[in-house]
């Protein structure tokens, strides 16, 4: 092969690594969009193994915790909640930038407030129930364990847990 032929053979691959790292470098830093347990449940087999932010209700009970919905617009064919998995091991890891799509996670936060409440409880600790966004990998549930949630969210533990407030 000619030497001017292999430059260029060089120099074509060099620029196409380039624009490769600088476009990786470009979809890394752009802000996660979170998603509502309705829209994962409304269409649960695209969202299936996906790494995925998830705003709802937490809700922390005796028999586990979830993150859910009261209901959905329309009406979801499943129960709108995932039930809790942590695995410190195996769960997704954050992005190392780990943005929120702010105006995106307000606006669905806002519809999330008109559709759904925290519980009120007479006795013990009012953070039972709190609003939240977690991030996790969903994966579905079979047979039997489906009638309680539709999927399971698996995830890290508590450092990718975002509890939110509508206080200002």
């Amino acid at each position: 092969m000619k030497p001017r032929l292999q430059g260029i053979i060089v120099f074509r691959r060099v620029i196409m690594l380039a624009l490769l790292a600088v476009a990786s470098a470009a979809a890394a830093d752009l802000p996660i969009r979170p998603l509502t347990v309705c829209e994962i449940t409304a269409d649960l087999a695209a969202h299936e193994g996906k790494d995925v932010a998830v705003l709802g209700r937490y809700s922390f009970r005796r028999d586990g915790r979830w993150i859910g919905e009261e209901a959905c617009e329309p009406a979801a064919k499943t129960p709108p909640s995932l039930w809790l998995s942590e695995d410190s091991t195996t769960a997704p890891k954050p992005p190392g930038e780990f943005e929120l799509d702010v105006p995106s996670l307000n606006r669905k936060f806002a519809d999330l407030l008109h559709r759904t409440s925290l519980a009120k409880f007479r006795f013990g600790n009012p953070e039972y129930d709190r609003w939240a966004v977690i991030y996790g990998r969903v994966v579905p549930r079979k047979a039997d364990a489906a009638h309680k949630a539709s999927a399971d969210l698996l995830f890290r533990g508590n450092g990718v847990v975002i509890f939110l407030t509508t206080e200002q």
